[in-house]
Formats: C-alpha cells, structure tokens, sequence
C-alpha cells in the first residue's frame, strides 16, 4: 500500500535583492545556497530527472519548455503520455508540483522558478491506480540512459505499522539503474524520508529510504526544527528546508516537498560535473551538508569520522553551493571501489526476548582485512535480521559501532500490533560514515514497552559493511564545520526584515508546504 504525499497549494518567496527568506530577524537563516550556483551559470542544462508520482501537466505553462517526453510515461494506463487524470472525484497535482519545483522556468513571471530551471523534466504517472511490484520497477527503471534523477515522494503507507520495501522486481530495477544507468555511472534515486510523524512512524520501516541505492531527503521548518510530521532513521542522509502554513498542519504532507528540491540541487551538481558517480554524490552530500542552522535540535552526535549527524536530518542542511564547488570535475577525485564486507556467525543459536528483556551480541570483525574486499572507510551499514515477536512495534534496536556511535536501527511503534515480526530485513544507517569498522560492534534489542506479555527471539543475524578499502580523497583531512552565518558571504544581520520588499508567488508546488528560497534571478 503505498502512498503519495499530498497538498494543496505552496507559495514561494522571493524578497528584493537579498537571500534571507525569513519572516522575522528571530528565526534562523535557513538558505540552501541555491542563488550562488546560479550566479556561476549553472542553472541544470543538460540534466534529465524524471517524478515518479500521479501524473504532469506538461502543458502547464511554467513547465512546456522544459518537459522531456523521453523522461515520461503512463504506467497506469499504458500510453506515453503522462498527464494526469482530472475527475470531480479526483485532481492529480502532486507530481505536477514536484516537477515544478526542479524546473519551473525562470523567466515568464508566471508561477515562480524552479531550483533547476534550466534543466528538462518529465513525469512518470504510476500512483494512480493500484501500484504493482511490476509498475514500480518499470518507473523506477524507466529509460535509464536518459534519466539522470529520479525523484520520488512515495513510499510504504506511514500508519506506524507497516513494515515494507521494494518488492523483487523493484529491487532489480535499482541495482540496475545503480550498476548501468547514466552510462554505468549510477541513476540517482532521491527519496521523501516519509511523512508518518504523527502516527508515531519511523523510516526504520521503509525499505525505499532505507536503501543503500536512494538518497533519503528530509525537512526542517522556517524554525530550524524538525517538522510535526518528520519521520526519524538512521538512513536519512540530508534535508532541505520546507515549512507549514499553520492553518494547514491538519492535513497529512510533508517531505515530498524537500525530495524533488534535493533532486533539483543534485541536477545543479550533475551540470557542473556530469561524471559524478551514484556514490560521488552521496559523499559530496555527507561532506557538505550543514549542522549548524539545525545545532538547536536534540540528537545530533559526532561520530568516529568527526561528522555531525542526527536521525532527523542526516548529516544536515543541503548547500547548493558547497555541493557545486565539491563536484568541480577540476579538483574532483572519483570515490575508490565499493567493497562489501559481511560478517556473520555461523555457530548463532536462536536467543530469545521478553518484555523487559535485553539481547546484546557482541561481533567482533577485522572488517575483511588481508582480503580483497577489505573495508577501512565506511559509507552504509546494514544489519539483516530475522526476528520473531509477538508485538513488533515494541522492539527497540541499536548498533554501537567500535568507534562508539550509537545508532537507533529501529525505534518503538506504538501503533505496529503486528506479530509478523522482521523477515531478512535490512536496517541500515548511514552514522558511521567515514568510521574505521574494525572492532567489536555491539548489536542491542530490547523491549521496555512494559507488555510483559511479549515474547519472542532473534533468529539471525548479519553484519553488512559498505565501504571502501581506502580513504576517499576528500575524506583524508578531517571535515571543517565553518559556523553557518559564516558561509552566507550576505549582508542579511543590518537589514530590517519587516521593511524588506516582499514578493509572493503562489506556485503549484507541493502541499501545505512553504519553500523557504529566494527566487531572484541572475541578470
């Protein structure tokens, strides 16, 4: 059951000759760094992404000059055009505004600017009507030597109980967009982390943004915090900043706003440097997204490899800039091979747990040391276990790794009654990035949910490492957080904000959602 995240109307702001988008001096600066990408010429030329939603309007005169045919097709009913269907039962607008967020056009003073506005974009209509394994594999694969991005703001149904990922075609379809699309580059899938905050959800559960394939996108508010409906998990790997209309906070929307703005900030990083690998760009994104405009919130840790990251955010703020310079294919060095290390114990016996209960697996590993795929630089972490028991929601799982980063796998749920438990699923994190992951990793779960009822045990178990057997280039001296005021090269602090101009645009993007950019372009 998957669904789409959807919303009524989204305005974008744009105040006179400056970046600050805040409505008052008190609020933090949250900026993406979007225009000084811009003003180096790199608008998106030459990049393809593609929304994998309900449909694009592709006649809408903000996105005509910018569609790609070659980008779309109707997979729900089988014909190459994507435009949406239009009933008085049912408006499919949601992929239509995530399209217009990459690559509105810039210049016709029409609904406002896309982060791309340059770049072409096409839809993929998959959402409406009954989404089969089969349909998601044909999105997800569609036409992958000519789609650079794929963008998508769907997932798992985020109720708190469903536990669900890519069925077997689906998962082909990624490993294949990973090994052969973009000419053997890698296709970008860029994921919504979710939307289920309020249902007490966690992405912990959706195997879309827990893949090592996707790059997982979440939001921050105006405010600098993490929005009521954010999911929390380890695989989030950045944000970007949307914020709600207050009036608004009823309706169920949310991260599919920041995934198509995330995608069309990689589509600024493609054009400068076309040759980026999937992985190059996971690293750039890790590397330069910012801590500090979200220092305020609770959970941020620094790991063993001295990087910020938090469960609500990833490694932080998306900076357009500092992702665009990073790419520059004159400095650049390409990633090393990706290795895969897995450690297992063949002599595991099935241990069991009770409420109130605690397992704690000690797994020593010289991480493939003396072998070929050796891995001394992490990237992802994957733990695949199966565990029965009788309620699911009430497990509570985390991997300290020997460097010393704690990491919650999987958070309570208080609405998963399932007694289904977790069948070879993967949880993965992205925390430990940069870690050496020799040493003992310890590997705890417990249930503290106080139904003394419970039972269950823990059937296997395995250790997956991601990593590389060198240190990336980047990654050799230690990363420099520069306080984020810092970075903004504005004169935003003297300005009186209730004096500044504004002008408003109502866009058709996305939701009960604000987009917090300007939208001044470069002359």
């Amino acid at each position: 059951s998957l669904q789409a995240s959807h919303g009524q109307g989204l305005r974008f702001m744009s105040q006179s000759h400056s970046q600050d988008t805040r409505t008052s001096s008190s609020l933090p600066k949250l900026d993406l760094h979007v225009i000084p990408v811009w003003e180096k010429g790199i608008t998106g030329k030459g990049v393809v992404l593609t929304v994998l939603d309900d449909g694009l309007e592709w006649n809408h005169t903000d996105i005509y000059s910018n569609y790609d045919a070659a980008a779309s097709y109707d997979f729900n009913d089988n014909d190459p055009d994507p435009f949406p269907r239009y009933d008085s039962t049912n408006e499919n607008k949601h992929g239509t505004r995530c399209a217009g967020e990459i690559a509105m056009q810039a210049d016709n003073n029409k609904c406002g600017v896309g982060v791309a506005y340059n770049s072409k974009v096409g839809g993929i209509r998959m959402l409406d009507g009954i989404v089969t394994d089969a349909i998601e594999a044909s999105s997800i694969g569609f036409n992958p030597n000519h789609v650079d991005i794929y963008s998508a703001s769907w997932g798992p149904n985020d109720d708190g109980k469903t536990v669900e990922g890519p069925g077997r075609l689906a998962q082909k379809a990624f490993e294949y967009g990973i090994q052969k699309g973009r000419g053997g580059k890698g296709s970008i899938f860029v994921w919504a982390s979710g939307n289920g905050g309020r249902q007490g959800d966690n992405c912990d559960c959706d195997g879309y943004t827990d893949s090592i394939f996707t790059i997982s996108i979440s939001s921050a508010s105006q405010q600098g915090l993490s929005p009521w409906y954010a999911e929390k998990c380890s695989s989030t790997l950045a944000t970007t900043s949307a914020d709600l209309h207050n009036e608004c906070t009823q309706t169920h929307t949310g991260t599919s706003a920041s995934a198509p703005l995330a995608a069309g900030i990689f589509a600024l990083a493609l054009e400068q440097n076309p040759n980026l690998t999937w992985r190059d760009l996971q690293h750039i994104v890790v590397w330069t997204s910012e801590f500090d405009p979200l220092a305020n919130n609770p959970g941020w840790k620094r790991n063993g490899a001295g990087l910020m990251v938090n469960s609500r955010f990833g490694f932080g703020l998306l900076n357009a800039k500092a992702l665009v310079d990073l790419s520059d294919p004159a400095t650049w060095t390409h990633v090393p091979e990706k290795k895969q290390c897995i450690v297992r114990d063949d002599s595991f016996q099935p241990r069991e747990l009770k409420a109130s209960g605690e397992i704690t697996i000690e797994i020593p590993t010289k991480a493939c040391v003396g072998q070929e795929n050796a891995v001394h630089s992490l990237e992802h972490v994957q733990v695949e276990a199966s565990i029965e028991y009788t309620r699911r929601g009430d497990l509570h799982i985390t991997l300290t790794s020997p460097a010393g980063t704690t990491t919650v796998l999987l958070a309570e749920r208080e609405r998963d009654t399932s007694a289904n438990g977790f069948k070879n699923w993967d949880f993965m994190s992205v925390h430990t990035w940069g870690e050496d992951p020799a040493g003992i990793w310890t590997l705890k779960i417990t249930d503290t949910s106080g139904h003394m009822e419970n039972k269950g045990r823990i059937l296997n178990w395995k250790l997956i490492l991601h990593g590389t057997s060198e240190k990336p280039k980047h990654m050799k001296k230690p990363r420099v957080y520069i306080p984020y005021n810092a970075v903004q090269n504005d004169r935003r602090g003297v300005e009186h904000m209730d004096d500044m101009m504004e002008v408003s645009y109502r866009a058709g993007v996305l939701g009960t959602v604000q987009l917090w950019y300007t939208v001044e372009i470069p002359s």
